[in-house]
């Protein structure tokens, strides 16, 4: 009895309808790419992206920051420069900031930070080549206001 069901093979009667589930590439191919920005998602009430927390530091500071790297490829970005601009674990980050990815709905395991100036940092998370913006942190530091503490090592 239980020989016949070791050799009993399943038959499909139909193929099954709707969206195929692809997957192949490579998944690091973005870091031979060029960046592309999206702000969709970015945060409108914490570290927001809005004229009253950002001014004009948009056309003077943040604009020509994303112009630059726009060059460069994500390898360049990410690994040749992860001094500056490198992941972070979300557990890392201030507890105000994970609350807000709670209630935005994204789950992640890591964010991207990319530094515009000393104490000036844009978070994100990239999917494919684009970054998508969540948060305009003007204050990093060793601090509890800015996003992801940076602990100062020579106190």
């Amino acid at each position: 009895m239980a020989d016949s069901k070791r050799n009993k093979q399943i038959k499909q009667d139909k193929i099954p309808k709707g969206k195929s589930i692809s997957q192949g590439g490579n998944p690091d191919q973005y870091y031979s790419e060029n960046p592309s920005w999206s702000f969709a998602n970015s945060d409108q009430d914490m570290w927001s992206f809005t004229q009253g927390h950002i001014g004009e530091r948009i056309w003077t500071e943040i604009f020509p920051r994303l112009k630059a790297l726009e060059s460069q490829t994500w390898n360049e970005i990410l690994v040749r420069d992860k001094i500056q601009n490198h992941s972070i674990d979300v557990e890392k980050l201030n507890k105000v900031a994970q609350d807000r990815l709670a209630a935005k709905f994204i789950e992640a395991e890591s964010l991207i930070s990319l530094r515009l100036t000393g104490n000036h940092r844009l978070y994100g998370y990239i999917v494919g080549r684009v970054f998508h913006v969540l948060w305009y942190d003007d204050d990093h530091g060793d601090n509890n206001t800015c996003v992801c503490r940076s602990y100062l090592k020579h106190i």
